[in-house]
């Protein structure tokens, strides 16, 4: 058995672990993803991408290749429906609304495209940045000690086994993730059903009858079936509730019983169908997932680190699992690095789940709620509570992050428009329509902004390094004074000045931020603001100093709400 360090070492090559190997690269951090799948699976899962997670990607070199890539199915299957079986009457009938602009809000529009089509598109990032990515490739054994974690890794094609010793350990490993449960931490939440996915090829055009259905919710074989479109016209994927506590099983679906299953749904007892592996170059017939809502309650466990469906799992309903998944891995992705390099102190590693699982767990009520108006449950009025797109760009973290417990326990569903309460996780967020006017905590605005003569947003002046903006009325002296009074611990602090580094044609910037012309703001590496000075004065930069330390050194308290 070989033996191979590596800095971070992350188990899991979907869109969420491969997106932390693209940020994590962005840093200079080494990393290494262990995947034990041959390729990524081409069943239906997120389907948009939205206006943050396309921001985060624009300052990754990913949002080109995204936009110029083939679009999801669903851009002209807009409908969704209610009803018995496919072919059958209609009992609801919803249609997509057109996009929402984001004009003002973010230089970035949502693209809709298919889960399986970016995968292969962040894969190729990541190994252009550096990254080594291993497909087929099994974690067994994982143990940490005071100095790093080692894992055991099986090569599933040749059999060739290796030990990787890695300073830190992130597990993008799914919504059962061996590696949370190999730690004990618990979830907090609801699993009220099981549901095996069956691919397959047909024609449906008959049952469709010239409808343009994405999406439809069925109680043929079962109740609670779900049918949605793949890849393609005549690919689909029927989403079928099975129940354990009842000994049923996935061994259960044969070949037979999956045809019947799709026959039964679409409403045509002798339609041609050509079942399809659920992973390309794979064998089994089925994939299992859980229709579930929870969130873990815990993210760390010293230094193992879990991010995307690992610690949240919601509804598919809005398309929000993965986007959240992409941010948690970005918001973590600066904090590793900077503990890694000696910039930060480690329990700054601490600031990821609190800031992030209130995130998750607003996004768990909206998903629940969003499905229960789509299945017929009668809620969904937290939609209209709550700006979906502000689930992106309008929340705001903690300034002094505290570690504390979950907010209530998050119920699927009960018919109970009221026992679905997300108040409180609205309080902790402190959520608000997007354009925060550039509070700290808050994702910093955007700025249509000129930049050696060439249009940008002030969003693109973020990425790798704090950056600290200076409004166009900060004095000369002032301006040379800030950089050179930087904090010891922002090695490669980048210092902007509005007016003569940057260009604001509308003279956006001061109100955009809250500030005055003379004021300034200081903006983390993952582009929210941590500090402003309302104007910059003589105590600015020893605010600032103290901002920064406040935030790389020092420990989280344990108190509670």
């Amino acid at each position: 058995m070989s033996e191979e360090n590596v800095p971070v070492l992350v188990v899991g090559g979907g869109i969420v672990g491969l997106s932390a190997a693209v940020f994590l690269r962005a840093h200079g951090v080494p990393v290494m993803v262990a995947e034990r799948h041959p390729g990524p699976s081409m069943l239906a899962k997120a389907r948009v991408l939205s206006p943050r997670t396309m921001e985060v990607y624009r300052g990754h070199g990913l949002e080109k290749p995204v936009r110029d890539a083939p679009p999801s199915v669903f851009l002209h299957a807009t409908d969704a429906v209610r009803a018995a079986t496919l072919s059958g009457p209609e009992d609801h009938r919803d249609r997509r609304p057109p996009g929402e602009s984001v004009a003002g809000i973010s230089p970035c529009p949502p693209a809709l495209i298919e889960q399986s089509t970016v995968e292969p598109l962040v894969r190729a990032r990541a190994v252009e940045l550096g990254a080594e990515v291993r497909f087929h490739t099994e974690v067994g054994e994982v143990r940490q000690d005071a100095d790093g974690v080692t894992a055991t890794l099986t090569d599933r094609g040749s059999g060739r086994r290796t030990t990787v010793r890695a300073r830190y350990l992130v597990a993008a490993d799914g919504h059962r993730s061996p590696i949370r449960q190999a730690l004990g931490i618990a979830t907090r939440g609801s699993r009220p059903a099981q549901v095996v996915n069956i691919a397959f090829e047909a024609d449906l055009s008959a049952a469709l009858r010239d409808r343009p259905v994405g999406l439809a919710y069925l109680s043929h074989p079962v109740p609670g079936t779900l049918l949605a479109r793949l890849d393609a016209a005549d690919r689909w994927v029927l989403m079928v509730p099975y129940h354990p506590e009842r000994g049923e099983s996935p061994l259960d679906f044969t070949a037979s019983r999956c045809l019947d299953a799709v026959r039964a749904a679409v409403g045509e007892a002798d339609l041609p169908v050509r079942l399809l592996p659920a992973v390309p170059g794979g064998e089994r017939a089925v994939h299992t997932w859980e229709l579930a809502s929870w969130v873990a309650e815990e993210y760390r466990r010293d230094r193992i680190l879990l991010v995307g469906d690992a610690v949240h799992v919601m509804p598919p309903s809005g398309g929000l699992g993965a986007n959240t998944g992409v941010q948690d891995a970005h918001n973590l992705a600066w904090k590793l690095a900077a503990v890694l390099d000696g910039r930060a102190d480690e329990a700054l590693l601490d600031t990821y789940e609190a800031e992030r699982r209130p995130v998750a767990e607003l996004t768990c009520a909206l998903s629940t709620r969003l499905h229960e108006k789509r299945a017929g449950g009668g809620a969904g009025d937290v939609a209209a509570r709550v700006h979906r797109i502000a689930l992106g760009t309008g929340y705001r973290y903690p300034p002094a992050p505290v570690r504390r417990p979950l907010v209530g326990e998050l119920p699927y569903s009960t018919g109970d428009s009221d026992a679905l309460d997300v108040r409180a996780a609205e309080d902790a967020l402190t959520p608000g329509l997007p354009g925060l006017p550039g509070l700290p905590g808050s994702r910093a605005p955007h700025v249509p902004v000129e930049r050696a003569g060439r249009p940008c947003s002030t969003l693109d002046l973020y990425g790798l390094a704090f950056t600290l903006v200076l409004g166009p009325a900060v004095a000369d002296a002032e301006a040379e004074a800030a950089a050179e009074e930087a904090p010891a611990s922002l090695p490669g602090l980048v210092v902007l000045r509005v007016g003569s580094d940057l260009t604001d044609p509308t003279d956006g910037w001061p109100r955009a931020h809250g500030v005055t012309r003379g004021g300034a703001v200081l903006v983390r590496p993952d582009g929210f603001l941590l500090w402003r000075a309302t104007t910059w004065g003589p105590s600015s930069a020893g605010e600032l100093r103290d901002a920064v330390d406040g935030l790389l050194r020092r420990p989280l308290s344990p108190a509670g709400r």
